[in-house]
Order: C-alpha cells, then structure tokens, then sequence
C-alpha cells in the first residue's frame, strides 16, 4: 500500500439531485471541474454528500461516476463509514474495488464507547483492507486526540486525520503535539476556524465545495505568508458559511442553493427529509453572494 500525503484543499462534494429524487450526473461532472479549475488537490465524498441517503446501487454509481471524472487528476477520498467494522471493511473494500485514492472513517455508532473498542474497530478495518484511512473525528463521532496518536502508531494505514469535533483549535493543538509528524491533518466544518486551524498546524481543509474557489485562494495567500490579507479574505465569507450551516438539512438546500446561484448547478434540491428554508433565507444568501461578488 502507498499511503501517500493528501494535504491543501480537499472538497466536500454536494449532490444534486431533481425534484424526485435522481441524481443528476451532468450537475456532478461541472461541480467536480468547478472543483479542479479552482486548483483543489483532492476530492472527496463525505457525509455532506448525502451518500447515507442513497441505496448500494446508487452509492456505486456516484463513486464510480466521480473516480471517472476525476480521471486521478487528483486523489478521490470516499466516506466509508459504518455503525458496525463488518460494514465498515466491506464500505472500504467496495471503494478500493472502484479505484477510490483513500477510505475516511469516523466511528458512527461508537459514541460514549470505551476508547479501546473504537481503536480495536479501527485497527480491525485496518488489517482488512488495503488502503489509506483517513481518521475523521466530529462531533457526535469524537476520536480523542490521544487515540489518533495511538492509531497512528499501530498501523501504517493511519497518516491523515479530519479533525471537527468543536472547538477544533485546541484540538489540532493538541493532535499535533501527540502526534507529531507521524499525522497529517486537516480541517473541516467548512472552514469555520480555517486560520486558527492553520496557525496550529493543519495541513489542508476539508469543506463544502460551494466557496472552494475562495478558499483555495486563502490557503495560497496564506501558504505564501500573506497570512493577514488570508485571514481577512475568508473572514469576509464567515457569514455566508453560517448560512449552509443551518440544521435539519437546511445546510444542503443552502450550499446547494448558492452552487445553482452560481452556474454549476442547474438544481438546489437535496434528497429528502430536508427541511426547506424560507423564502428570505433564499433571498439573504443571493444578497450575499452579490455582496461578496460570488454572483
């Protein structure tokens, strides 16, 4: 296995879906080259892409469908995460099986378990497969930077880690210091503490592809030393992130929303159940937009 070191900007990709339901792969094809024409050095399906909503025909069609677009322009990171090891490893496998560049696994289903049953999940994923893991800690499915260390050091599978569970600053922090080098990571909440994570460490971002572009150019700007015109950049977006932040699948319709606004998406449905927003939340974030010059 090479475990090669995925760092910089890795987006979170949206699906877009009709008003039934289907997924629409012309929409998938402009958001990844909407993605790659930003300059990302990755790409990625996680929990933000609704994979939990598809059925097992329909999550390999999307992961084939990206990994052929992709065409290994640049490393392809497939969520594969289960509330049992057993789904978990055959996830994993399926998306090797597909040419997937790197499984990320968060321990859904583990909350409140012991430390040592987490790690013997993942150590047991691990030896079943035989491809890169990327450990992702978030809320609701926290790995304790003492156990990323640990993990690090049990398996060579182990070199990357999605780090959310709030508050993420000290919590790089605080990785960084246990695991040394041995762990690359990166951040997530779509960038919500990016210069912060930054400052302490973080090699990359995970985010919702909506600002990708926007963020690429901070972490450029901020990679090359202009840290303080960086950090003002991204700050003039916070309130927008905010709004693809809302609970009870009002974040999809958002960040959906605001791809459509902006000529990649020809659709802002999310599969449901997803709450839908009001009227005026629809008009804030087209306001915004035009403010921000996204539009």
């Amino acid at each position: 296995m090479v475990n090669k070191r995925v760092t910089g900007i890795v987006p979170i990709l949206q699906l877009s879906f009709d008003e039934g339901g289907a997924v629409l792969y012309g929409d998938l094809e402009a958001e990844i080259d909407f993605a790659l024409n930003a300059g990302v050095h990755g790409i990625a399906l996680g929990v933000a892409s609704e994979l939990n909503k598809l059925s097992d025909i329909e999550r390999d069609q999307v992961i084939s469908a990206v990994i052929k677009h992709v065409n290994g322009r640049v490393p392809t990171v497939i969520s594969t995460s289960g509330p049992s090891t057993a789904l978990t490893i055959s996830r994993s496998h399926r998306a090797l099986e597909l040419g997937g560049s790197m499984a990320m696994i968060s321990p859904d289903g583990f909350g409140g378990f012991p430390a040592e049953d987490v790690r013997r999940h993942y150590n047991a994923v691990a030896e079943a497969i035989d491809i890169p893991i990327m450990l992702q800690d978030r809320t609701g499915a926290s790995i304790a930077p003492t156990l990323m260390a640990q993990l690090a050091d049990d398996h060579e599978s182990f070199r990357h880690a999605k780090v959310e569970t709030l508050p993420t600053p000290p919590r790089f922090a605080d990785a960084k210091r246990l695991a040394g080098d041995s762990l690359t990571l990166l951040g997530g909440v779509n960038g919500a503490f990016l210069i912060e994570e930054m400052n302490r460490g973080s090699e990359g971002a995970m985010a919702s592809i909506a600002l990708i572009d926007v963020l690429c150019e901070v972490w450029e700007g901020y990679r090359s030393g202009e840290t303080g015109a960086a950090a003002e950049r991204w700050e003039r977006h916070t309130h927008l992130i905010e709004m693809y932040r809302y609970g009870q699948g009002m974040n999809y319709w958002m960040a959906k929303e605001i791809l459509r606004l902006r000529g990649v998406f020809t659709s802002a449905f999310p599969r449901l159940p997803a709450h839908k927003p009001d009227e005026t939340a629809f008009r804030e974030v087209r306001e915004m937009c035009e403010r921000l010059g996204l539009i």
